[in-house]
């Protein structure tokens, strides 16, 4: 997971604001669900931002659903015969 999570986190505004990103990079951590993560954790340091925290939630959601969905996928190959 350390392999796929740590380059997602430099294709996201972590370093920078969103609106300095320009072309693919842009459009990328638009995609990157990371990037809802890190603006909501922010938005709980610098001020209450409903929307971001709802964005941050789905989320989180989201990859947690995909990597339930993932984990239960692979377990279930491995255990079947």
């Amino acid at each position: 997971s350390f392999l796929l999570f740590f380059p997602m986190v430099f294709l996201t505004p972590a370093w920078m604001p969103r609106d300095a990103l320009t072309g693919w990079l842009a459009a990328i951590a638009t995609w990157n669900p990371v990037t809802y993560i890190i603006e909501g954790l922010r938005t709980l340091f610098i001020g209450w931002d409903g929307a971001a925290l709802g964005k941050t939630l789905a989320a989180v959601g989201g990859m947690g659903a995909l990597s339930q969905y993932l984990a239960f996928s692979a377990l279930k190959r491995r255990t079947t015969p």
